[in-house]
């Protein structure tokens, strides 16, 4: 397949590129057009999770809670006539745009009023135009340092600080260019720095916009900066601008093929998705090497410029196309994971990573035979002394210390265990921010003054319309609750509301800032019947009166640290809530478990507690004296009806937010990564299996990958770098890319012991000689590449580059030194199992005999008289180094002078 594969390339080549440009143009337009920012939050969850849907109930009952834009200023002189009024100036100017709904600060605010003729409410703005004097600022002071409800919640006393609240449109945050407005908006703000000292900005239409904007920039800088590091790289190792422009070729229809099919697809620039151009450019690079290096060793064994495109495509292309296939199984694992955007990420990363090889295996041969044949300079690269050393020691290692090598393994194994231990997992909405970051700086600041700045919502399910009006105080209890804790913003509820309607009524007696009394509540209610409010993005009541919310900010603490806040007030807050709920668990646990007068109390202490009618259930055992109420027990459904009962009389909690739903699906994605990267493990050992037909070749494949990842995770655990979805995918992406190195030794490896099955060593060695120096070139190029994921903004992204190097560069020593040494440890169990006819080959392992180096089929004959010496016990096993053995072998890497010119 692979020889008419290599026959169909070379003879139409005008038209494969042809084709290749005409499916790039049609990417690139995808590319252009259709790339839009994913800048929401809750997108990792699954759309049939509970949190998912509870978050989604909060959108559609009372809008978005991600509208909120904060502008705070710290200022002592803010109530001077100069300062106020710029203050109020811009509130004004940013009022004027579109995006922004209205606006609250001390300068912007409304008074509730009672007009006792019409028998309604209405709001009455207490500063209508620019404050000129002292004394306007001054009245205005007077109103708002003395409402009960704006402090803490648009300043704060003690500290001098103030905020301008922006609510901003929902519809405008749904794509990012629009959303870019925020920009100018921020900017208005930034104007009055002069007067009014720094303008620190925050909330999530700020964090949505901004982080959004760094994930587009950091897009564009990671392509330019691998690009430039594997150019360079490639110019190090190959000596020709030639083969560099090649390579770029095949990197930049790369990178337009993947930026064309997020664009296709209709798919998001997450920050996942944006990994995914470097991640193409990183690991197309290694595909050219490995076919640049074998089109120059077979132009030195024969020179034949077509023969040598032929046999690169034929010998190489498979082992390339098995590479590509397992790194693309092991990213197409997260397609499983019910995540939408882990979904998207690991079918473009999958089909882009295929793409590669189809890229490599056809421009890079088609341009080559377009070249000249390379001069004897531009293959020098092939006889480094410095590489040839350095694989030579590593055989040195591999064969005669193997001891010494099992022995730093363990050591090496027990100390990162170690470190695995003290690993943590975390993640919050700002974790991948620098600290310094100005997003970082201003969120942590207005946490300081104000408690939290992440939204965080408690909705309360009261089952029935209207039914709120009855337990005002239960509602203030949560709230008086959720003040202790240190970790929130003051909170905001219909508890809040009703206190400042009161106030209103009793003509803005500030004393009477409480929850009316039963009577009073009936008499409000007749002008809050008259009076029409709009509902807005700070409803607290849905439409059908069902639904209230208690609304706050929480502070951005860690995922599993706003878990665990969730996990233990939610008890708290319902028991607040339905008081009565421990007495009636019980009293129906006596009617399940009684008979005769104990029964009928209990049912009679619930129908106290919970009227009946409030379900619609009738009180038909109420007729029944005790001894007829025994015997109907279990007739009609009595207990089930009664638990409805019981249940549609307590109130439902349901604890939501941006925070929430960010948390839940920071949990997720982490389990999910965890079990994806599980299923990866579990595909290519059955892949490893199928090619090997032996379960001894799969262990020895796999352990080598298994303790770069080990050592990675206990660095992590030893510097406190936390377990997170951009640090857990380390081990994904470096386990799908390690183990391509495993498959090109193993290949060369299986091929040789098809002719020499009876010399373990020797085969070792010339798998050691033959794949060591693109193993070694392509692991610098991937250590680099990863590495310039480092200049990213984002923690999250730096930690991924630099722990994916390091990992990468530790499974290159692994499988030069570990897999070598696990293959000689099995010898007498491998060799004949690893002969057996695997379903898939690597190789046409017939034909690769006959085109090896002729001094290796020339002594042939010796390899079988000293196997027969050895048998007879006239030598050693293993006495000459394993240079001396290819060397006096006429093995790969002969002296430069045995080579034809």
């Amino acid at each position: 397949m692979w020889f008419k594969l290599s026959q169909f390339i070379l003879r139409y080549r005008i038209m494969i590129l042809s084709l290749l440009l005409g499916v790039s143009v049609v990417f690139g337009y995808f590319a252009a057009t259709n790339i839009k920012i994913d800048n929401t939050y809750g997108t990792m969850l699954p759309k049939d999770s509970q949190p998912k849907k509870d978050y989604q109930l909060l959108k559609t009952r009372f809008g978005g809670n991600e509208s909120l834009l904060i502008f705070c200023i710290q200022n002592d002189e803010l109530y001077t006539v100069e300062k106020f009024a710029a203050w109020y100036e811009l509130g004004e100017r940013v009022a004027e745009f579109d995006a922004v709904d209205s606006v609250m600060s001390e300068a912007h605010i409304y008074e509730l009023h009672k007009d006792s003729v019409a028998e309604n409410f209405y709001f009455e703005k207490v500063l209508k135009k620019k404050p000129e004097t002292q004394e306007e600022v001054d009245r205005v002071k007077e109103i708002v340092r003395n409402h009960p409800v704006y402090n803490g919640f648009i300043f704060n006393k003690e500290t001098h600080t103030s905020l301008m609240l922006l609510f901003v449109s929902e519809h405008i945050m749904k794509d990012i260019q629009t959303a870019n407005v925020l920009f100018e908006v921020e900017n208005v703000a930034k104007e009055y720095e002069d007067i009014l000292g720094e303008v620190r900005i925050s909330g999530m239409p700020h964090i949505r916009v901004a982080v959004g904007a760094k994930l587009k920039g950091e897009l564009g800088l990671f392509i330019a900066l691998s690009i430039f590091m594997t150019s360079l790289l490639l110019f190090v190792f190959f000596r020709s601008i030639k083969i560099v422009i090649i390579c770029n070729i095949v990197v930049l229809f790369g990178v337009i093929w993947s930026l064309g099919s997020i664009g296709a697809f209709d798919f998001q620039l997450s920050i996942l998705m944006v990994l995914i151009p470097p991640l193409i450019i990183v690991i197309s690079i290694p595909n050219c090497i490995f076919l640049i290096n074998k089109f120059h060793q077979e132009i030195i064994s024969h020179g034949n410029k077509a023969k040598a495109l032929s046999r690169v495509i034929q010998k190489i292309g498979n082992a390339t196309f098995l590479t590509n296939l397992t790194t693309a199984l092991g990213f197409s694992t997260f397609i499983f994971t019910n995540s939408e955007r882990l979904s998207e990420f690991g079918i473009i990363a999958s089909i882009n990573i295929l793409a590669v090889f189809v890229l490599s295996i056809t421009i890079l041969p088609i341009v080559l035979s377009y070249s000249a044949i390379p001069k004897p300079k531009h293959l020098k690269h092939l006889e480094k002394q410095w590489l040839h050393l350095a694989v030579e020691k590593l055989e040195f290692l591999s064969l005669y210390r193997r001891k010494a090598v099992f022995a730093a393994t363990g050591i090496l194994v027990i100390v990162a265990t170690i470190g695995l231990i003290q690993t943590k997992a975390t993640g919050n909405i700002t974790g991948d921010l620098p600290k310094d970051d100005p997003i970082t700086t201003d969120l942590r600041f207005i946490e300081k003054n104000f408690g939290g700045s992440i939204p965080f919502d408690i909705i309360l399910d009261t089952k029935k319309p209207g039914s709120f009006y009855k337990r005002f105080q239960e509602i203030e209890e949560v709230q008086q609750y959720l003040a202790g804790f240190d970790e929130f913003s003051k909170s905001i509820s219909l508890a809040d509301g009703i206190k400042l309607v009161n106030m209103a009524y009793h003509n803005g007696d500030r004393d009477k800032f409480e929850i009316p009394s039963t009577m009073q509540l009936k008499e409000i209610n007749e002008y809050l019947e008259n009076t029409n409010v709009e509902t807005n993005n700070t409803a607290l009541l849905d439409s059908t009166q069902t639904l209230t919310r208690i609304s706050l900010q929480i502070k951005d603490t860690g995922s599993y640290e706003i878990q665990g806040i969730v996990d233990s007030i939610h008890p708290i807050i319902h028991k607040i809530v339905n008081p009565d709920h421990e007495f009636l668990v019980e009293k129906l646990q006596v009617v399940k478990s009684s008979n005769g007068d104990e029964k009928a109390t209990a049912i009679q202490e619930i129908y106290d507690r919970v009227p009946a009618m409030e379900v619609g259930l009738t009180k038909m055992y109420d007729v029944f004296d005790s001894e007829e109420l025994a015997t109907k027990e279990n007739e009609v459904g009595f207990n089930d009806s009664l638990q409805k009962l019981i249940n549609q009389h307590e109130w439902g909690v349901i604890i939501t937010g941006t925070s929430v739903v960010a948390s839940n699906g920071t949990q997720y994605l982490v389990t999910n990564l965890f079990i994806s990267l599980g299923i990866a493990i579990v595909v290519i050992g059955c892949l490893m299996a199928l090619l090997f037909g032996s379960w001894r070749m799969v262990v020895a494949s796999l352990v080598p990958n298994f303790i770069p990842l080990l050592f990675t995770a206990g660095i992590m655990g030893y510097t406190g770098i936390p377990i997170k979805p951009s640090t857990l995918l380390v081990f994904s992406i470096a386990f799908g890319i390690s183990v391509d190195d495993t498959i090109h030794f193993l290949a060369k490896f299986r091929q040789e012991m098809k002719g020499y099955r009876h010399d373990l060593r020797r085969c070792i060695l010339v798998a050691l000689r033959e794949t060591g120096i693109s193993m070694i070139y392509t692991s610098i190029v991937l250590f680099f590449g990863f590495l310039m994921f480092t200049f990213s903004q984002f923690g999250g992204t730096k930690a991924l580059g630099l722990l994916v190097s390091l990992t990468l560069l530790i499974a290159m020593f692994a499988n030069l030194m570990i897999l070598p040494s696990l293959l000689l440890g099995m010898e007498k169990k491998i060799t004949d199992r690893a002969m057996r006819e695997p379903l898939l080959q690597l190789y046409n392992e017939e034909e690769d005999i006959e085109l090896d180096h002729l001094e290796i089929e020339q002594t042939l004959e010796r390899y079988k008289e000293e196997d027969t010496k050895k048998s007879n016990g006239q030598t050693g096993e293993g006495e000459n180094s394993p240079e001396e053995t290819l060397t006096n072998e006429g093995g790969i890497n002969k002296k430069s002078n045995d080579k034809p010119e």
